[in-house]
């Protein structure tokens, strides 16, 4: 995660940027269409972040741990469900170096909301992957969300989302250059005289559809599918601007 990261520094506004209240509402949706679908006991929630994902499996019944290699973000997802009595927990961890006490934990795995661009490389996007099947029980599913970055204009700026709190505003847009996706944070707090305006940028590269679907395969995952979006209705397309992977564990 660069030094300057907005979801570092400003771990505990991670809620606010990202417009956690909103998304709820239809993340649960999401959710829910997934534990329909496969059916999970047990969820691996992978760059869980705050933990709204973890969390939404819990609340509906399914053991979950969440995990993201940001410490601040994982405190402040525990500090977030201290207390509560749902089947939750967090731990700071990185897809290259899964612990092995997760051998075999999971029948479910999700990396969601391009979670997998923090990845630098193909070569470590194929141990990621053979970690997650390292981790999954045999006949366990892989759900990976990424940016279909190939279906953005090269070079235009567009918009995420503005979001205001208490006096702080957020806003988001990126720009695509070549493989490389710009996220453009700016946080303008204006309960101090004069504003505090700061501004973040970050840079990660993406992966291509094939890349994707290349490294599921060269793992060892079969079964696998592609879908334009986690209800896993949509059939993917190369406009779209999403691309959701379902890979299955050998049995």
């Amino acid at each position: 995660m660069p030094r300057n990261s907005v979801f570092d520094i400003y771990a505990h506004e991670y809620d606010l940027i990202t417009n956690a209240k909103a998304r709820e509402g239809y993340h649960a949706k999401e959710v829910a269409a997934l534990i329909d679908r496969f059916k999970p006991t047990s969820v691996l929630d992978a760059g869980c972040a705050a933990g709204l994902t973890t969390y939404l499996f819990a609340r509906s019944g399914v053991p979950a741990v969440g995990l993201d290699r940001a410490p601040k973000m994982i405190k402040f997802a525990r500090n977030k469900y201290a207390g509560s009595s749902l089947p939750l927990s967090f731990r700071r961890g990185d897809f290259l170096k899964l612990p092995r006490s997760l051998d075999a934990k999971f029948d479910l795995i999700v990396c969601l909301a391009n979670a997998i661009s923090g990845l630098d490389n193909f070569r470590d996007l194929k141990t990621a992957f053979r970690n997650f099947l390292r981790v999954l029980q045999p006949g366990g599913t892989l759900v990976v969300q990424a940016l279909n970055y190939e279906a953005i204009k090269e070079g235009d700026l567009f918009p995420i989302k503005a979001t205001e709190n208490d006096g702080i505003v957020y806003l988001r847009y990126a720009r695509r250059r070549g493989r490389t996706q710009e996220i453009n944070v700016v946080r303008l707090d204006m309960n101090q005289t004069p504003f505090k305006f700061e501004p973040f940028c970050h840079e990660f590269d993406n992966f291509t559809h094939a890349e994707v679907v290349s490294a599921a395969e060269k793992t060892g995952f079969v079964g696998i599918r592609n879908f334009g979006d986690l209800y896993l209705k949509k059939r993917f397309s190369r406009k779209g601007r999403d691309l959701v992977l379902t890979a299955q564990k050998k049995r």
